[in-house]
């Protein structure tokens, strides 16, 4: 995710989850970039996929696992054009 989709993680973040944030860690709900919030069993087993921008307060929205990669690369790439057309001027391309 790191190296094709130029996402980064939280280095703050610890535990058995991992965010995945679109150029910078913005977590401030009016400017956030978070685009993945990946939660982890104790087996280091992926548990779910969060899409953040598809979520709001009150409905998650899941990518059905499991999932392959060439799968889970489009749903990642439907996020960031998602993304995209909600923050104007970001500087992603439609």
């Amino acid at each position: 995710m790191t190296e094709y989709f130029d996402l980064v993680l939280d280095p703050a973040e610890r535990g058995s989850a991992r965010s995945y944030f679109l150029g910078k860690v913005m977590w401030h709900p009016s400017a956030t970039t978070r685009i993945l919030h990946v939660q982890y069993r104790a087996n280091h087993q992926v548990s779910h996929i969060k899409l953040c921008v598809s979520s709001d307060n009150n409905n998650s929205v899941f990518v059905p696992l499991p999932m392959n990669w060439s799968e889970l690369g489009q749903a990642v790439a439907d996020e960031i054009l998602l993304h995209a057309r909600q923050k104007p001027g970001y500087g992603i391309a439609d």
